[in-house]
């Protein structure tokens, strides 16, 4: 089955589902239609976006014009709609905004990829990164919670290390995951900064 016939499948017509900070509809028709999800109650007025390279421009700065580096930071704007009648071309839209998401939770749930523990990550690091696999648990712990869990919609599917397995994922009513399988740029750049300031501390004259 292609990703866009699972898409298909996952929202029948009449139905909706969560999908990070979109709300995706599908009306009796047949025709898919998604939103932020600050405006699912809106009934006009919101800004029709119906291109791909329109809803990449809508990814790309929050609200007060910032750029987001991160397109899975909770900064998504509100205040525009996007609408088609094919799954394939829905799918490339939502992949507009939230690039290879949806795919990543299909592969995960089709227990075709798996999640890449942190130190795993962190070990593979060179360079000015090669610091960041000498963090201690609790500085892994401080990341996923500060770094991760604040600055990005994602529910993290990986765990620490190898011996510390955590429990699958599973996908709550009405919604379509967002997961992270693997630490980011973001929490690699962090680990390094921790286990910097952890060296200079204890080298210090």
């Amino acid at each position: 089955m292609t990703l866009a016939e699972t898409l298909d499948q996952l929202l029948p017509p009449g139905e909706w589902r969560k999908f990070g900070e979109i709300t995706l509809e599908r009306d009796e028709s047949g025709r898919f239609r998604a939103r932020h999800r600050d405006d699912r109650e809106v009934a006009e007025g919101l800004d029709p976006l119906d291109s791909v390279a329109q809803l990449r421009d809508l990814a790309k700065f929050d609200s007060d014009g910032e750029y987001r580096p991160l397109k899975t930071a909770p900064t998504l704007r509100s205040g525009w709609t996007t609408e088609c009648d094919d799954a394939k071309e829905f799918l490339r839209r939502l992949d507009a905004i939230y690039p290879g998401v949806f795919a990543t939770w299909v592969a995960y749930e089709r227990g075709e990829h798996h999640p890449v523990a942190l130190r795993n990550t962190l070990d593979r690091q060179t360079g000015m990164y090669r610091f960041a696999s000498s963090i201690t648990n609790a500085m892994a712990n401080e990341i996923m919670r500060e770094t991760c869990a604040k600055g990005c919609i994602r529910t993290i599917a990986w765990s620490i290390d190898d011996q510390c397995p955590v429990s699958r994922i599973k996908p709550e009513a009405k919604a379509i995951p967002v997961i992270c399988t693997e630490a980011c740029t973001f929490a690699v750049s962090e680990a390094r900064r921790l286990a910097k300031e952890a060296y200079d501390r204890e080298n210090s004259p």
